[in-house]
């Protein structure tokens, strides 16, 4: 199974910091997968987390 994503705007330059900082700690710079892979490992699934309701236009395709 694949999935893709695109981010716009803030969501795309917010990646991007992120994954500089990714880059910082790991000493190269990840792929975009590798990214998502870290952030998903550091999302807690055994409590439910509120969704925040976004005030910008997001995009479903």
């Amino acid at each position: 199974m694949t999935s893709h994503i695109k981010l716009y705007g803030s969501k795309s330059n917010r990646f991007e910091q992120i994954k500089e900082n990714y880059a910082k700690q790991l000493g190269y710079e990840p792929s975009n997968p590798e990214v998502v892979g870290l952030l998903m490992a550091s999302y807690e699934t055994d409590r439910p987390q509120p969704m925040r309701q976004s005030t910008t236009n997001t995009r479903f395709r």
